[in-house]
């Protein structure tokens, strides 16, 4: 989620040790949240969404992760608007 929104040094840095290309950080910043599933822990998925400032800038990230067997193969279709509301509450306060 955060490398999406980095600095091309850093995107470039991360993207030399992930299992991901450059297209998946294009997807994450057109849908606006990001997803896993067992990318980095087998069974494992999570959703995720930027926090923004007031400037727009992206500081942090929300999400939720647990099994795959109970957030599901597609977390995003279930998870993202939620992540994304609680992300823009989270702006409100910063």
């Amino acid at each position: 989620m955060l490398a999406a929104w980095a600095e091309p040094t850093i995107q470039r840095a991360v993207l030399a040790e992930a299992t991901f290309g450059d297209r998946v950080l294009v997807d994450v910043r057109r849908r606006g949240w990001a997803q896993s599933v067992a990318e980095r822990e087998t069974g494992v998925a999570s959703v995720s969404a930027p926090v923004r400032d007031g400037t727009g800038q992206v500081v942090a990230a929300v999400s939720v992760s647990g099994p795959v067997d109970r957030i599901g193969r597609r977390p995003g279709v279930r998870w993202a608007a939620d992540l994304l509301a609680a992300a823009e509450a989270l702006q409100h306060r910063l």
